[in-house]
């Protein structure tokens, strides 16, 4: 197993200074410290020759426990759902253009929601088995479902998806049904996440060892040195894979992974450093074998406003607040356009996925005209506005940037000094506390600030009510996002969902509950032998892909 390390808090990576260009990556690598790794020759010649048969991929990130269900990281979900183990329901994207994605048959071979809603069937593929021969039964699944709505086994990225759910029952070794406190549209969309775990392996503990067992269309074959080895399932129930080997090979040097992509060692680069973009995207060593491959991960960055504080109680100061942020400004000089502006976490592909609407420009000027409407002027002329005697003065808190100091010039802005800035220029004044990840909880707790800066992760389609709408008491609400809340979690079908996202964006922009900065926006390579690449939830289905003759 690779050994864990621990990820700190999002930060921007480093840039090279504007007026340079790139670094040549070669360059870079050949003076990097040599490895045992690199230094074998027999490894590059044992790449070359699986290399007909073998889809390579580089990890930026150590996967650590590649356990489904115990803490995955982001590598560990990428790498083991929907290869290794499989969900009930696969989700499928949209096609090109679109925003709704839909529900198809993976080891559920179909389901049905009853008239009530407080019920749905399911009806398991007879034939699937896990990789040890066994049967995948509706044991299975119960077991599966109820260790996730176990609190006591501290699946808590996953729990609250079940949430609506009263019981899991047996009707047959290949049908069960799920109880619902309530109709529930979001426990499907749980469905296409949750991989089933063979009950006989991981009873006695969901680690089990560290045996990864699934029932998927590739196996773990090795989990040696650096590389996690997927190999072909050729019992596998399903279609076949058209690949017979996948390998996720760690490489954090982002120089010596582009390197080793030039001479055919890589197939996919997931994202480049801000140091390599765009210039060595387009280099002709690059460009001649790999096309642009956009992620899309779902991380927005955004304001939260505590409604119940004077100075942001009104949602006009709300909106004003909005657009002083420079969104392009950011995107270019703070994220070195690997990041795109965003205002509400509602875009195709996004955490709801929808079309999205026009994201409001830098306008300081209609800012002030906003608050003066609200009632906060300059009164006494000395730069900071008032209302009855009371300047506006905001508190702000955010995690705590790391960030290196440039040796030529001052530390690089951040998205939060240009925000602070412009509302100072405007007669607003921010006070900005910093602090670690768990010091930030702890104001949230205790609703000790006007404006919190914070990073939204999570998966496509989602259930955002417990940021938005009134499960969350600081932020502003309406009855009207309610309404839209409540009618998207009783919507069975995702197109529904979709449809029912132009009201929530309607309503959000009449209270301005929070205030989208950037979403990420990464550009990563993808070799052009690669076929059907389609990327859905930040990520690629790799159950689709194959290879062509070369």
């Amino acid at each position: 197993m690779l050994a864990a390390i621990a990820l700190g808090a999002c930060e921007s990576p480093a840039r090279v200074k504007p007026w340079r260009h790139a670094p040549d990556p070669t360059a870079e690598a050949a003076r990097a410290p040599g490895s045992p790794a690199l230094a074998d020759v027999s490894t590059g010649a044992v790449i070359r020759a699986a290399r007909d048969h073998t889809l390579r991929i580089q990890l930026d990130a150590d996967p650590g426990r590649l356990n489904p269900l115990v803490a995955p990281t982001l590598w560990g979900r990428r790498i083991t759902l929907g290869t290794v183990f499989e969900p009930l329901i696969r989700y499928v994207p949209p096609e090109a253009g679109g925003a709704a994605g839909r529900y198809a048959p993976r080891l559920a071979r179909s389901w049905r929601v009853l008239a009530s809603g407080l019920e749905v069937r399911i009806e398991l593929e007879p034939g699937a088995k896990f990789h040890d021969g066994r049967p995948v039964t509706s044991s299975d699944v119960q077991f599966t479902l109820d260790a996730i709505r176990d609190p006591r086994r501290g699946i808590s990225h996953i729990y609250p998806m079940l949430e609506d759910v009263e019981a899991v029952e047996l009707i047959t070794t290949y049908e069960l049904r799920l109880r619902l406190k309530r109709p529930s549209g979001w426990v499907l969309r749980a469905l296409a996440e949750i991989p089933i775990l063979p009950m006989h392996v991981y009873d006695g503990s969901l680690l089990a060892g560290g045996a990864l067992i699934g029932s998927g269309p590739w196996k773990i074959a090795a989990t040696k040195g650096a590389t996690v080895h997927l190999t072909r399932n050729d019992k596998y129930w399903g279609r076949r894979a058209a690949i017979a080997d996948i390998e996720f090979v760690y490489q954090p040097d982002a120089a010596i992974a582009l390197v080793e992509a030039k001479r055919g060692d890589f197939d996919i680069i997931p994202a480049l450093i801000p140091a390599h973009y765009p210039e060595q995207a387009s280099a002709p060593g690059i460009a001649a074998a790999f096309v642009p491959l956009d992620l899309r991960p779902l991380r927005l960055r955004y304001l939260a406003f505590h409604a119940a504080r004077p100075g942001v109680a009104d949602a006009r100061v709300r909106q004003a607040l909005a657009l002083l942020v420079n969104r392009r400004d950011i995107e270019k000089r703070v994220f070195d356009g690997l990041a795109r502006p965003a205002l509400w976490p509602i875009w195709p592909g996004g955490f709801v996925s929808a079309p999205e609407i026009a994201v409001p420009a830098f306008d300081p000027a209609a800012a002030s005209k906003l608050l003066d409407i609200a009632g906060w002027k300059d009164s006494d002329k000395d730069g900071i506005r008032d209302q009855a005697g009371t300047q506006l003065r905001l508190v702000m808190v955010g995690v705590e940037h790391k960030q290196a100091m440039d040796s030529s010039g001052p530390p690089q802005k951040t998205e939060r000094d240009y925000f602070v800035d412009a509302a100072r220029r405007i007669g607003v004044v921010i006070e900005v506390k910093t602090g670690g990840e768990s010091w930030v909880d702890k104001q949230l707790d205790q609703g000790a600030y006007d404006i919190a800066e914070l990073e939204w992760t999570g998966m496509v389609d989602m259930d955002v009510s417990r940021r938005l709408g009134s499960k969350n008491p600081q932020i502003a609400s309406s009855p009207r996002i309610d309404r839209a809340l409540d009618a998207m979690a009783a919507a069975w079908d995702p197109a529904e969902r979709t449809r029912l996202a132009t009201e929530l964006a309607a309503a959000l922009g009449e209270t301005w509950p929070i205030a989208g900065i950037v979403a990420d926006a990464p550009k990563g390579l993808v070799h052009k032998r690669v076929q059907n690449v389609r990327v859905w939830d930040g990520w690629i289905d790799l159950s689709q892909l194959a290879l062509a003759d070369e």
